[in-house]
């Protein structure tokens, strides 16, 4: 296996996310390209991390490989990614190697891998969504900023018309509402739908996104929520649970 990406630096923009969310997990490499599949460790949210062979400037590929990897010490090598540098990763026997290749210099480091089990989440949820909207991700993470003053839960309700946001507590209230317009660029709602969902599970999946960035929200009432979001060529997809109305 040997596989080099364009920018070690938009590698580990794109891994940013999954960071955010867990601490170790599974990337599978096969000839289509990298994969993984995770629930984070309070079971409430799934990511689905995936970047195509196309992507990447080499790609070598004998057969299927599992990668188990601590995801926390990954971050720490990737956050060491210079502006310019290729990111080169191998398999050196049970070790991955991370290759930082730059115009006249190059660095390595050696990842331990691990024996992990995949625990029964390695299938995303199968739920046929029958609303969707895409909107401006930079707005969404400001929609969830302005929740996180006052609560630590916030409902989302979608109609043909828009969206909109509200978050209540004992510290005050907040409420958003959106047409479509600069912020919201399509709907596709066939019936109202709303659901309660955790702050801070949703603040983690956008703190790398910025204004411009786009991601598309699939809602039924009271049903899990689903992200789809393109980072630095990496296609994610988010599954958030929602929480009970007494929560609100």
């Amino acid at each position: 296996m040997k596989l080099i990406y364009p920018s070690a630096k938009g590698f580990a923009k794109a891994m940013e996310i999954v960071w955010n969310i867990i601490d170790e997990g599974t990337l599978e490499v096969n000839e289509d390209g990298i994969g993984l599949i995770a629930m984070d460790p309070s079971q409430v949210s799934m990511i689905a991390f995936a970047i195509s062979k196309d992507m990447f400037n080499e790609y070598e590929v004998e057969k299927k490989e599992q990668l188990g990897l601590d995801i926390n010490y990954l971050k720490n090598i990737l956050k060491r990614a210079k502006a310019e540098e290729k990111l080169g990763l191998e398999l050196d026997g049970k070790m991955l190697k991370i290759r930082f290749i730059g115009k006249k210099s190059k660095r390595s480091f050696k990842v331990p891998l691990l024996e992990l089990s995949q625990g029964g989440f390695n299938k995303e949820p199968n739920v046929e969504y029958i609303n969707n909207l895409k909107m401006d991700a930079g707005a969404l993470k400001d929609i969830i900023k302005d929740a996180s003053i006052v609560a630590n839960y916030i409902r989302f309700e979608m109609t043909p018309d828009g969206f909109a946001a509200a978050a209540k507590s004992d510290f005050g209230e907040v409420k958003e509402e959106f047409e479509k317009g600069e912020e919201i660029l399509e709907v596709k709602v066939e019936e109202k739908a709303g659901a309660l969902y955790p702050v801070k599970y949703l603040d983690d999946i956008l703190k790398s996104v910025s204004k411009g960035d786009l991601v598309r929200l699939y809602m039924n009432t009271d049903m899990p929520l689903k992200m789809e979001l393109t980072v630095e060529g990496a296609k994610i997809r988010y599954y958030l649970a929602p929480a009970s109305e007494g929560n609100e």
